[in-house]
């Protein structure tokens, strides 16, 4: 840490690069059943300084990424912070730390069908100020491209398991080039070397020093740089198991601490430096000292290092109260939801809309079920006897469950990108609700075709009576509840595998209480009640009353039982009365079948987080 004056006014100038962190008595903790609450850090203090590259090490679970995640504002759920995290000297309000801060999680979350400059512009539309032009947006991704060395890959798409694309290097300088867009005055970022050979990592790392010699406040979480990379690091804060600091200040004088310690670096034996600490702190290098639970969070808190850390620290954190940044200047909101919803239908749903994976699984199964069901129930429609009745009414109702069965292809639309929407809410580009809605309008547009091709099919292939329009709006109806059932699905259950086991499990037991195999006034006392949640019963039932009522008349189809006494075939089936003899009725219950499935999609994607930060 430099303890010298530093260059921070009491205004953030536009051309500002950096603002100094600070943290005192810094806790996080979160509670443990019939325990004393389990502290991930405790007592930590610290001063990130613009123009300096920080790292962060210590071994897995010494609360690294925890730490970066609470000073960004992003550690939410049952967990307690305690202690002062200043920006400038000044408390940062919530919403203006998506904006003064870029973050990199450790795991790439892009997006597979766009090409590189396409992701950045796409983010470049989702950040920036509204009142900023297209050039001016096109101008700051054109900078950001080759600060991050990306021009050979701009164009070329980033690719996914399926499909080759950008390399492993590129993919990570473009998640780093996403937390540039918006200019922030720190970053933050969580192994931004991970997965990568040891020259990618090196190329990472001098990029950050890039960065920082521009005067931005940079931080990243290390676990096994390369020595070269580590000699590009200016300060580091190591952590123990339980958050503790074990040293903190010059990486030039990180040995010579540890040495003073009766830690002396093994001169010979290959070990780089960073590797030696990480493995002396945790106790994995087999010293009998170190094997014995040496707590070097009390070594360092006896040092002459800590107190002169403390102290200057302390100094620090007083001049800049004394002169604190107006944070309030900062924006607190993004472009607004309007421009996030245009945003996320003008990129990701055109994308979609040209890629066979993403149409093949919504066209595919309507193509083979309408040829199948041609071919099988060619002109049955039309035919009054009873087996042909009772078939029309059977694949009828196959129909619907159909609907419920193939929504089975949508849950991957909301489980596969999941990291991606988790990712995107918390750099403050849209909200979930506005994300759902987007979601909604995609499905919505191409089930209209689908749902139109398949009912072209089958109607006139099997010379069905009634309306085609009622025909191919009831399925349309169906489709979208199945859809909206999916995504609600999705949203609650915590991994695809359960989402898929729950989605057919509900539709198979609306199949028994649809009316087919059991006739309503057959259902046990008990269970009526769940008949007419059942959305294949009002599914079935507006393309029953479309088949064998006539709209206009009222007249009704009549067949015969096993007893011969007459009886029509929705008097049968129990559709001669009340809402169930009503296809205007029917349809509006299933719209508002939508309506609720669909909220509770969009609640779940907005409460309910799979992500434990």
């Amino acid at each position: 840490m430099t303890a010298g004056p530093l260059n921070v006014v009491s205004e953030l100038p536009t051309e500002a690069k950096g603002i100094p962190i600070t943290f005192a008595d810094l806790s996080y903790c979160v509670p443990v059943k019939k325990k004393d609450p389990l502290y991930i850090l405790k007592g930590l203090n610290g001063v990130f300084q613009p123009g300096r590259l920080t790292a962060l090490m210590g071994p897995s679970g010494s609360g690294k990424t925890t730490l970066m995640d609470v000073l960004a504002g992003r550690k939410h759920g049952a967990g307690t912070i305690e202690g002062e995290v200043l920006y400038g000297g000044a408390a940062a309000p919530a919403g203006a730390l998506k904006h003064l801060c870029g973050y990199v999680e450790q795991f790439d979350t892009l997006i597979g069908e766009l090409s590189v400059d396409q992701m950045l512009m796409y983010t470049a539309e989702m950040k920036l100020p509204l009142s900023l032009s297209k050039d001016k947006k096109r101008q700051r991704v054109d900078e950001v491209i080759t600060k991050l060395r990306l021009e050979k890959c701009r164009h070329t798409v980033i690719g996914n398991v399926l499909k080759r694309g950008i390399s492993g290097g590129q993919s990570k300088r473009v998640n780093i080039a996403l937390a540039l867009i918006s200019n922030p005055l720190v970053v933050f970022l969580d192994e931004p070397t991970s997965g990568l050979d040891s020259t990618m990592a090196n190329e990472v790392c001098q990029i950050l020093k890039e960065l920082v010699k521009e005067g931005c406040t940079v931080i990243a979480t290390v676990h096994s740089p390369t020595s070269f990379a580590f000699s590009l690091f200016d300060e580091v804060m190591m952590l123990q198991s339980g958050g503790a600091v074990v040293y903190s200040g010059m990486v030039t004088n990180v040995k010579d601490h540890f040495q003073a310690c009766g830690f002396p670096f093994p001169q010979g034996q290959g070990y780089s430096l960073p590797d030696w600490l990480v493995d002396t702190t945790s106790g994995a290098t087999g010293e009998a000292e170190v094997k014995t639970q040496v707590d070097f969070a009390a070594l360092w808190a006896k040092s002459p290092s800590s107190e002169a850390y403390l102290k200057a620290h302390g100094e620090e954190v007083q001049r800049l109260k004394a002169s604190p940044v107006n944070l309030k200047t900062l924006p607190t909101k993004g472009p607004g939801q309007l421009k996030a919803l245009q945003t996320l239908l003008a990129y990701r749903m055109m994308k979609h809309y040209k890629s066979p994976e993403f149409l093949g699984p919504r066209f595919g199964d309507k193509i083979f079920m309408s040829l199948l069901s041609m071919s099988l129930y060619w002109g049955i429609g039309d035919k009054s006897d009873v087996q042909s009745m009772q078939s029309t009414a059977a694949v009828l109702f196959f129909f619907c469950a159909l609907c419920g069965y193939g929504a089975a292809a949508f849950v991957p639309s909301l489980t596969l990108e999941r990291a991606l929407f988790f990712r995107e809410q918390a750099d403050g580009c849209y909200i979930g609700v506005t994300y759902y809605i987007a979601k909604f309008i995609e499905e919505a547009v191409l089930c209209t075709f689908t749902s139109t091709f398949f009912s072209i099919i089958v109607f006139f292939a099997m010379n069905l009576q009634g309306n085609f329009g009622i025909f191919a709006a009831t399925y349309f109806a169906t489709s979208m509840v199945g859809i909206v059932l999916a995504y609600a699905v999705a949203a609650v259950a915590p991994t695809m595998e359960a989402a898929n086991a729950l989605l057919p499990t509900y539709v198979t037991t609306c199949m028994y209480f649809g009316g087919l195999f059991i006739v309503f006034d057959k259902i046990p006392i008990g269970w009526e009640w769940y008949s007419w949640t059942s959305f294949l019963r009002y599914a079935w039932g507006a393309l029953m009353l479309n088949q064998f009522k006539d709209q206009e008349t009222g007249k009704l189809k009549v067949f015969f039982d096993s007893d011969g006494q007459s009886m029509t075939i929705l008097e049968f089936y129990n559709m001669d009365e009340g809402i169930m003899d009503s296809v205007g009725a029917c349809l509006g219950i299933l719209a508002g079948l939508c309506v609720i499935f669909g909220t509770l999609g969009a609640l779940g994607v907005t409460y309910v987080s799979h992500v434990k930060r």
